[in-house]
């Protein structure tokens, strides 16, 4: 069996906002995200440095974000990677990689749910397949 498995830590710099794709109906958050490494370069000077990340979530998992994902919200997710590839204006090949959402945790010990509501919620979802 292959495995295609991205694990992120991540704080939210913004609310998210759930779409609709009009020709399948199908919920669709797109967001980016941040996450951030320090380490020592040549001159053993500590740097950070910032990698951003284009994700997206269909269907429940979407709405689900949509709705309690607030600004600043640390949060682990478990995604895959997936490889799109477009041509532009001139025909040539343009690809994009976007990380597609599977599973997610809270990991802010106060949440806009109850522990009981978030609970339903992962149960609801837990078995969704992911529609792309």
């Amino acid at each position: 069996m292959d495995l295609n498995k991205v694990q992120l830590i991540w704080r939210s710099t913004s609310d998210l906002e759930v779409k609709t794709i009009e020709s399948t109906g199908t919920s669709v958050v797109n967001f980016t995200i941040v996450t951030n490494r320090k380490f020592k370069n040549r001159d053993e000077n500590m740097v950070e440095e910032a990698e951003y990340h284009r994700c997206v979530a269909y269907g429940r998992w979407a709405e689900v974000l949509g709705q309690y994902v607030t600004k600043w919200k640390r949060i682990y997710v478990e995604w895959r990677l997936r490889t799109r590839k477009r041509q532009d204006t001139e025909w040539k090949d343009r690809f994009m990689t976007e990380i597609i959402v599977d599973n997610f945790i809270f990991l802010d010990s106060k949440s806009s749910a109850s522990t009981h509501e978030w609970d339903t919620v992962l149960e609801e979802i837990a078995d969704e397949e992911v529609p792309f």
